[in-house]
């Protein structure tokens, strides 16, 4: 089933040349296999190398995706990717994935969707994996992370506002023994007039 992906593989790259050259022909030239059967082929990601056996119906369309840089998502040819290494890192919407443990994907609504990836090699891989294989619910689950991260900042800022006005404010200074006058009460002795707006305009003009 290889020479599936093989064919695919020199299909596509035969319609970019054409596309390239810029062909003269007035109609479109078409290619397409008849066979549509479910046997497995495998492809690579030129990403990380992952081996991913896919329906031999579905070779065509997942050999012409291609990544934002523009170079194409999979191969047939083991030998143009990197050596894909296995780790232990579980795509965020593996079955067992630490989202799913703690609930973040019942939060934003992809608790039915799930992924068997559970090897990744890195969390960069566990990132490209999520952007370029789940595109939607990457983005969802990303911004809802990025949401958490900032009202957390906001939180922290709020906090070390606080801390420095209350510094700012400062302790109320009293003499040891005095009782502190209350606000809005005059201090002169013998007069204890309270409710004062303005307590040294009081004292300037009734205690001369």
């Amino acid at each position: 089933m290889q020479e599936v992906a093989q064919r695919e593989r020199k299909t596509r790259d035969l319609r970019s040349q054409l596309s390239e050259l810029g062909s003269a022909l007035d109609g479109e030239v078409v290619f397409q296999h008849i066979r549509t059967r479910r046997n497995l082929v495998t492809i690579y990601a030129t990403l990380d190398g992952e081996p991913i056996p896919i329906p031999e119906y579905m070779v065509e369309s997942a050999m012409s995706k291609t990544l934002p840089d523009g170079r194409y998502m999979f191969t047939d040819n083991k030998d143009e990717v990197p050596k894909y290494r296995h780790g232990l890192i579980k795509c965020f919407l593996h079955t067992d994935s630490s989202e799913r443990a703690t609930g973040i994907l019942d939060e934003i609504g992809l608790a039915g969707k799930t992924c068997p990836a559970g090897s990744l090699s890195s969390v960069h891989s566990k990132r490209m994996h999520g952007r370029h294989r789940h595109k939607q619910e990457w983005a969802a689950y990303d911004e809802y992370m990025k949401d958490q991260k900032e009202a957390v900042q906001t939180a922290r800022q709020e906090r070390q506002l606080e801390a420095t006005l209350e510094i700012a404010r400062g302790p109320a200074v009293t003499s040891p023994g005095q009782p502190q006058t209350p606000k809005g009460a005059c201090d002169v002795p013998g007069c204890g007039r309270r409710g004062l707006k303005n307590v040294a305009s009081h004292k300037r003009w009734a205690h001369k």
